[in-house]
């Protein structure tokens, strides 16, 4: 495991995920979201991390689960890179000026009718990035962020049956703390963790 992920591996793992992609399914049905997955670097420890969101408990959709900042994309959004800039704003507070975008997977189709398009992020060199990052109270419970070897190794990677009904067989789940991380937050890390050459890739059908 690498400890410090880079721009070279992040753009390396994008080209494998998309080499190994479901890209002919047809989006029909499905309402189209896009995620950021944002990469924060630590030079002077030598370690990256993953920043994810909990939402609130009172939400009509997905509440209380833990999840990459995000959303369905509006009527005002031209690209799903739109809806994604606007979302992380949104819900974190995080500018678009304050990373960099490196690409992104191929769509992810979810048991609840979404088809979702993650974008992989690498956050700029900043001294002061976390004073950048302030959950919105209407939607996010709390962030945190994880060594990203504690979510992309796949010893804590789990593959189960859903707990909810879905069109998915099955799902995963990620063995962090106490946190209940699965579902196509758990697919994303994942699907990292293969294109880094850390694992095989999930079956296309899992959540």
């Amino acid at each position: 495991m690498v400890n410090l992920i880079t721009t070279y591996n992040l753009l390396g793992c994008i080209k494998n995920v998309r080499d190994a992609g479901d890209s002919n399914r047809s989006i029909l049905g499905y309402s189209e979201a896009s995620i950021l997955v944002i990469f924060i670097n630590n030079y002077d420890k030598n370690e990256s991390y993953i920043l994810l969101t909990q939402r609130k408990n009172n939400l009509r959709k997905h509440a209380g689960q833990i999840a990459f900042p995000g959303g369905r994309k509006e009527i005002e959004d031209k690209t799903l890179l739109e809806t994604v800039v606007r979302e992380t704003e949104e819900e974190i507070s995080l500018s678009r000026e304050n990373y960099d975008i490196i690409g992104h997977f191929p769509k992810f189709y979810t048991g609840t009718g979404y088809v979702v398009t993650p974008y992989i992020a690498l956050m700029k060199e900043l001294s002061n990035w976390k004073n950048l990052i302030k959950p919105n109270a209407d939607e996010v419970k709390k962030i945190f962020i994880p060594k990203s070897k504690e979510l992309l190794m796949p010893e804590y990677h789990i593959r189960e049956k859903p707990p909810i009904k879905s069109s998915m067989s099955m799902t995963w789940r990620i063995n962090y703390q106490n946190e209940n991380i699965w579902g196509l937050t758990a697919r994303v890390l994942v699907t990292l963790s293969a294109g880094l050459g850390l694992r095989e890739y999930p079956p296309c059908d899992d959540i």
